[in-house]
């Protein structure tokens, strides 16, 4: 089977990399898969995601495509200045048209985020469409008209794929159409313990938290900050090792910190097996993976609740507790600081639930919606 991956660019987000293990899967189970950018098609193969990965971290060019220049348009939009609907328009539409005529012929095309949703549609007839949703993309936008593109995606006539029950819920209460629910994996081969997390939780003298940074508004940094700073003021600094990856933020949040950098694969799964605690302060998520990843590498993890349903079970698994609440975020982090044996037994529940949730699985569940989807009528 043929299946051609429509994609804005060759990106670096969580939700890129599901998308580059998806196609690496397929590949190696025989489908001929393509990834079609606005640059060109890619014929994927088994493994490619390492090399693209590999591009990141050696600052080669990625490929990603001029429409990354929305980020820019989106501080001009928070400056105050306007950018006009019709030319965003006009340039969706160019947007379209050059991924319309890269794309490879092929019995299933995958929309991956809602710019691409668009020339999946115009080739409808040609192929059989997906779109692939890894969240309600609505939260990225900073105006109305551009809210109003994406909702619009969500009512064309695709077959609509989830990546969470959250995700799954929402679009059928926002639209009113159901879709499939295709959960992630976890590469165990990548995120696995460098060593026996029984040990290190063993009376640790001081408590390793690790935490990412996105300036993005809905990731939560600001209640993030507020929490640790009441972590660092109850349980004091020489206790308390905070490391943050991703970003730097532009103001320094007041507190003992240390920001380590991008980090991709190895790297990071060495830094979240030498957490005690991974905590991720997000308003919601749609099957997020840094707290997944970091179960999988043995570290107790505190999360919110909007979108980790999947995985993360309260006193279970995890510390879940309401975003936006930074004294509660605070105080789970400061239970499981006072609480080694409490943090092991979440560490040891989370690894166990990560490594039931495995790639192969995923692509069992991704080849049974091809197959589904092939055998439904056209809509």
């Amino acid at each position: 089977m043929r299946v051609c991956y429509l994609l804005p660019g060759l990106g670096h987000t969580g939700g890129s990399m599901v998308l580059y293990n998806f196609m690496d899967k397929l590949s190696e189970r025989g489908y001929t898969v393509h990834a079609v950018t606005p640059e060109g098609a890619l014929r994927w193969g088994p493994g490619f995601s390492r090399e693209v990965i590999r591009r990141f971290k050696s600052g080669a060019p990625r490929g990603i495509t001029p429409w990354v220049k929305r980020g820019v348009k989106n501080i001009l939009k928070r400056s105050g200045l306007r950018v006009d609907a019709p030319l965003r328009l006009y340039r969706l539409i160019q947007h379209t048209q050059v991924l319309v005529r890269n794309w490879v012929e092929s019995d299933i095309t995958i929309a991956t985020f809602w710019t691409t949703a668009y020339p999946t549609f115009f080739l409808s007839e040609r192929t059989l469409p997906l779109y692939h949703l890894q969240h309600w993309e609505e939260v990225f936008c900073h105006d109305e008209f551009s809210r109003q593109m994406v909702r619009l995606t969500y009512r064309l006539p695709l077959g609509l794929i989830s990546n969470s029950s959250w995700l799954r819920e929402t679009v059928r209460k926002r639209v009113g159409r159901e879709s499939y629910l295709l959960l992630p994996g976890v590469d165990s081969k990548t995120f696995s313990p460098r060593g026996d997390i029984r040990s290190k939780y063993s009376n640790p003298k001081t408590v390793r938290i690790v935490t990412y940074f996105s300036p993005v508004d809905f990731k939560g940094w600001p209640d993030g900050v507020a929490a640790m700073r009441k972590v660092f003021a109850e349980a004091g600094a020489a206790r308390v090792e905070w490391l943050v990856y991703g970003g730097r933020p532009r103001t320094h949040p007041g507190v003992p910190v240390s920001f380590v950098g991008c980090l991709f694969g190895q790297e990071l799964a060495d830094l979240y097996s030498s957490a005690h605690i991974v905590f991720m302060p997000s308003w919601y998520e749609s099957f997020p993976l840094p707290p997944i990843e970091a179960m999988a590498c043995g570290a107790a993890v505190v999360v919110t609740g909007t979108g980790t349903e999947d995985y993360a079970v309260d006193e279970e698994n995890a510390l879940v507790r309401p975003a936006r609440d930074p004294v509660r975020l605070a105080a789970a982090i400061l239970e499981l600081i006072r609480s080694p044996s409490k943090a092991y037994r979440l560490a040891k529940a989370g690894l166990e639930t990560a490594r039931k949730m495995t790639w192969e699985a995923a692509t069992d569940r991704l080849e049974e919606i091809l197959q589904t989807s092939v055998r439904l009528p056209t809509v």
